[in-house]
């Protein structure tokens, strides 16, 4: 009996001493922490250039219907690169692409697909495009951030008349009734050689095919005043007669990427 007790103090001193040491082994390891990183992104804020110094803007639709360009054609304020973030509706969703583009030579564009590709190659394409939002970061000696809005036609209805996303741009011809896709949007900032003071939001007119035939353009002016429509024809500027009521500008126009109404 005497022996049995010995034998269960024993056991016990041991069992606590097990006890004793996962204990303090336990409180003497620490959980690895993540690090944080303390660097962060710094955003700047949109549009606050003037609009003399933006750069023209531009997104084109592919002829397959999946696949858009995003395009710097001139710059004003000098930068190296340029971050870029394309947001989109397809039906009910949101989606959209980042990418970068290096400005060593203008124009600089890069095309992206408007879906996904699995690492085997099958590719899901989106459907239903209205248009969204393109964010650009101009990385230089001085950055700058910009953000317009553009929307996408795919005319499968072969129509004739169509707008901006902010309705201040309407364009009608009946040779646009040829062309199967259409982006119209706001091209941030325009070429330099025009006459006058920019009076508008500029707007680009982008198609899958080549632009060709006239067009009775609207744009509305930010400002009243003697106001002119301009086209851009890819290397010069082309004047139209204007006709305006308010600071609402008028003209027959030939189809050209790039519109804006300058005050005189």
């Amino acid at each position: 009996m005497k022996r049995n007790v010995i034998i269960a103090g024993i056991v016990m001193v041991l069992v606590g001493a097990l006890i004793g040491f996962f204990v303090i082994r336990k409180n003497s390891v620490k959980e690895p922490v993540a690090e944080q990183s303390s660097k962060k992104r710094i955003v700047e804020p949109t549009n606050v250039i003037p609009q003399e110094e933006r750069p023209y803007l531009a997104i084109i639709p592919e002829a397959d219907g999946r696949r858009i360009t995003i395009e710097v054609n001139s710059i004003r304020k000098p930068a190296s690169e340029a971050e870029y973030t394309v947001e989109y509706q397809t039906g009910t969703l949101v989606q959209g692409f980042q990418g970068l583009l290096k400005l060593d030579s203008i124009p600089a564009a890069e095309t992206n697909l408007m879906g996904s590709c699995s690492a085997g190659g099958a590719c899901t394409y989106h459907t239903d495009i209205k248009g969204g939002e393109l964010t650009t970061r101009f990385i230089g000696d001085e950055n700058y951030s910009l953000k317009t809005e553009w929307k996408y036609f795919e005319n499968k209805a072969k129509e004739t008349e169509f707008s901006s996303g902010d309705g201040k741009f309407q364009i009608a011809s009946k040779d646009l009734s040829k062309v199967r896709y259409i982006i119209i949007g706001q091209s941030s900032g325009v070429p330099e050689g025009y006459d006058g003071s920019i009076a508008s939001e500029p707007y680009f007119l982008e198609t899958s095919t080549d632009l060709k035939g006239q067009a009775e353009i609207s744009i509305r002016a930010s400002q009243e005043g003697t106001l002119t429509i301009l086209g851009w024809t890819g290397s010069a500027w082309e004047s139209f007669d204007t006709t305006q009521e308010g600071k609402m500008a008028s003209a027959t126009v030939d189809l050209l990427p790039l519109y804006v109404v300058v005050v005189n």
